[in-house]
């Protein structure tokens, strides 16, 4: 947009957004989603442990154990 202030008029604020991502804030950001995948993966293998299934198919890998009842 092209913004053109007359002499008689009242200057309008005007608030240009202009992003300064650097290093930290790069980081934060893959922290997050490198914990929020590996809490996914934690509650994946946790549901697997409580399960009472003696074989199990997840993800492209299968198991079989001996389960005590």
């Amino acid at each position: 947009m092209n913004y053109s202030i007359s002499a008689n008029s009242v200057d309008p604020n005007v608030f240009i957004y202009e992003p300064n991502e650097n290093l930290s804030s790069i980081g934060i950001f893959a922290s997050s989603i490198i914990l929020s995948c590996g809490a996914f993966i934690s509650q994946i293998l946790s549901t697997i442990q409580k399960s009472k299934c003696s074989k199990i198919k997840c993800l492209g890998s299968n198991c079989i154990r001996n389960i005590e009842v």
